[in-house]
């Protein structure tokens, strides 16, 4: 064999394991996009939670709705429910759009999504919905109203 020839035998197997190595560097580092992805939702519905946990003021206006309905609360109430259920929906927005792009697989999604839809046969997250649903992007908004015509059209 030619010197020539093994100078470039010896030169594609190194491009070829570069662009091995490279394949793998992209793998890892999506690897490691889809686990901060989940973290942070996951950090984000424990630190909601604990909010619930250390306000009783959240509690008692989410009890008052759940027995008074939406409607029939006091105002600060109402507000409290309201800037609770933002913030959910905020979430739900985000691990959508984490679902859309890639960084959030079927299996930590669908559970997600499950919560939606455990919530939406509650009217006043509707009433909320109607206020603020604009604020969110087109595809959760989409989202969110075929599963409040799926509960009550």
């Amino acid at each position: 064999m030619e010197r020539k020839t093994v100078v470039e035998l010896l030169g594609a197997l190194g491009v070829i394991g570069s662009l091995i190595f490279v394949g793998v560097q992209v793998q890892q580092s999506a690897e490691a996009t889809r686990a901060a992805t989940v973290l942070q939702l996951k950090e984000n519905w424990v630190q909601l939670n604990l909010t619930y946990l250390e306000a009783p003021e959240i509690a008692g206006a989410f009890d008052s709705v759940l027995h008074a309905g939406y409607e029939n609360v006091d105002h600060r109430s109402r507000f409290l429910v309201t800037a609770s259920y933002r913030a959910i929906m905020h979430n739900w927005s985000n691990a959508y759009y984490q679902y859309r792009i890639g960084t959030l697989d079927d299996e930590q999604w669908l559970p997600l999504l499950r919560d939606i839809e455990a919530e939406s046969p509650n009217h006043y997250i509707w009433a909320i919905w109607e206020d603020w649903g604009h604020i969110f992007d087109e595809p959760f908004q989409l989202l969110m109203d075929s599963l409040k015509t799926a509960n009550f059209d």
